[in-house]
C-alpha cells in the first residue's frame, strides 16, 4: 500500500508558521503523509554558483533544520526529504512517482514589477505538476498556532485502561457500523424490482433491452452513492456490469463468500488485488431474493473507509489503531513506516503495511516464525482485553493498549501507545 502525501515545499531554510500550519490541517483532513521536501535549487544558468548550491546539500545547517521540522498536530505523520535540482523538476518528478494529494508552497510577498515581469515558484508549479497546489504564506493564519501537545503525559493506570478502551471501542463500532452499512446497502439493492425482475427474466428467457439500461442507470447511480469504484451482477452464467478489479484468492475472500451464501449479505476485510498489489479493494455483496442464485456485488476503496477510520489521529502522542486478521496479518497502515523499514521489516520504498506485515513480535530466526505479539495472540483466541503494564508490539517497543476481536467478520482491532509517552504512575 502506497502512502498518500501532502508536499509542503521549501528551496531556502526558512518556513512560516501559517504555511505550516496550513500544510499541517490539509494532511490531518485528507489522513495523508506530510512531507517536507527541501530542494537545493541546482540551475545550469547558475554556473559557478551551482558549486555552492551543491555544497549547500551536504550542509549540516540545512539538514538540522529540515529535520526539525514537525507538524503542528502530533497525530499528523510526517517524513523529510532533502534534495537537490531545479525545484519545478524536482516536485514534478516526486509528484508523478508517488500518491500525492497536493503541494503546499510559500508565495512570499513580492513587488508588483517583479510580479508582472514573472510567475513566482508557486506559479510556474501549478502549470508543472498535475496535482492542486496550495499557495502558504504569512497572511493564512491571523494568530499564533495552537502550542503542540506535551510529548509526555504522566497518566494513571486506571485513566490509560479508560483512555485506550474508550478508543478501540469507538473505532471498532465505527468499522463494524460501516461495514454492516454497506452489506446492508447491497442487500436492499439486490432486493429492486429492477434487480428482481432483470434475474427473474433471464430464468425465463425473456430479457429486455429496456430491463438492462434500466439496470445500468440505476446502478451508476448506486455506485455513486455508496462511493463504490465498481459493480457486476450475476445470475446463471450471464453478468451485468464490469468488476474489471479482480482480489487474489485468499481466506478472507473464501470466508467472506461463505458469509454472503450464509447470512444473504455481507463485506468483506481488505484483499489485494490480482495485477496491482498497490490497491487494496474491499467487497460488499448480496444474493438476489427469488433470484434463482442471482449475486450483486460491489467494490470499494479500502483507503477511503476502512483504512481512514483507523487512520485517525488520537489523543496522545504515538497512539494509533490498527486492524489484524486471524493469521496476525496487519490489514491497515502503520504510524511507522520509517521504523519498520529501517529494520527491514518494509524494504521497498513507500509501501505501507496492509497484507505485507505480521502483528509479530521482532525475535531470533526468521521473520515468518515470529510469535504473534502478546495483544495480537490473545485477540485471535477472541480474548479482548486491555494491558497498561506493557508488552512488545510489532516494532519490538514497549507499549500499553487495549483490542478487541469482531467475530462476525473474523479480524482484530487494536489501539496502542508507547509506554514512555504516558509515563504511567504507579
Amino acid at each position: 500500500m502506497r502512502e498518500h502525501y501532502v508536499v509542503v515545499v521549501t528551496t531556502a531554510p526558512s518556513l512560516y508558521d501559517s504555511t505550516l500550519e496550513l500544510a499541517t490541517r490539509l494532511a490531518a483532513r485528507a489522513n495523508a503523509v506530510l512531507l517536507f521536501l527541501h530542494v537545493v535549487p541546482l540551475r545550469a544558468s547558475a554556473g559557478d554558483g551551482m558549486l555552492h548550491a551543491a555544497a549547500d546539500v551536504e550542509s549540516e545547517d540545512v539538514r538540522a533544520w529540515l529535520e526539525g521540522l514537525r507538524p503542528c498536530d502530533i497525530g499528523v505523520r510526517f517524513s523529510h526529504r532533502l534534495e537537490a535540482g531545479e525545484p519545478e523538476r524536482v516536485v514534478e518528478r516526486f509528484v508523478d512517482e508517488h500518491d500525492v494529494d497536493l503541494v503546499v508552497v510559500e508565495e512570499p510577498p513580492r513587488p508588483m514589477v517583479s510580479r508582472a515581469l514573472w510567475r513566482g515558484f508557486a506559479e510556474r508549479l501549478i502549470a508543472r505538476v498535475a496535482r492542486p497546489v496550495v499557495i502558504g504564506g504569512p497572511g493564512f493564519l491571523r494568530s499564533k498556532p495552537a502550542a503542540a501537545q506535551p510529548i509526555q503525559m504522566r497518566l494513571g493506570p486506571t485513566t490509560v485502561a479508560d483512555l485506550l478502551n474508550a478508543m478501540v471501542d469507538a473505532r471498532v463500532e465505527a468499522l463494524r457500523t460501516w461495514m454492516d452499512q454497506q452489506a446492508e446497502a447491497v442487500r436492499r439493492i439486490a432486493a429492486s424490482d429492477t434487480v428482481r425482475t432483470l434475474v427473474a427474466g433471464r430464468a425465463r428467457g425473456s430479457l429486455g433491452t429496456r430491463i438492462e439500461h434500466g439496470l445500468r442507470v440505476e446502478m451508476e447511480e448506486h455506485l455513486r452513492a455508496l462511493r463504490a469504484v465498481d459493480w457486476r451482477l450475476t445470475a446463471g452464467g450471464l453478468v451485468w456490469g464490469n468488476r474489471d478489479v479482480s482480489p487474489i484468492p485468499v481466506r478472507a475472500l473464501v470466508e467472506f463468500w461463505a458469509r454472503v451464501r450464509d447470512r444473504g449479505c455481507s463485506t468483506s476485510l481488505p484483499l489485494a488485488l490480482d495485477g496491482n498489489l498497490e490497491r487494496l479493494a474491499i467487497l460488499a455483496a448480496a444474493t438476489v431474493a427469488d433470484g434463482d442464485g442471482g449475486l450483486l456485488e460491489f467494490v470499494l476503496d479500502a483507503e477511503q473507509d476502512f483504512l481512514r477510520i483507523l487512520g485517525q489521529p488520537g489523543p496522545l502522542p504515538s497512539f494509533e489503531t490498527y486492524a489484524f486478521d486471524a493469521d496476525g496479518l496487519m490489514l491497515s497502515n502503520s504510524r511507522f513506516p520509517d521504523d519498520l523499514r529501517e529494520a527491514g521489516l518494509l524494504p521497498v520504498e513507500d509501501l505501507q503495511t496492509p497484507l505485507r506485515l505480521r502483528v509479530a513480535e521482532p525475535s531470533d530466526g526468521p521473520v515468518e516464525g515470529w510469535p504473534l505479539t502478546r495483544m495480537a495472540r490473545e485477540a485471535v483466541q477472541a480474548h479482548d482485553g486491555c494491558d497498561t503494564r506493557g508488552y512488545a508490539d510489532y516494532r519490538g517497543m514497549p507499549v500499553v493498549g487495549a483490542w478487541r476481536w469482531l467475530a462476525d467478520y473474523r479480524f482484530g482491532v487494536a489501539a496502542e501507545v508507547d509506554r514512555g509517552v504516558v509515563d504511567l504512575d504507579s
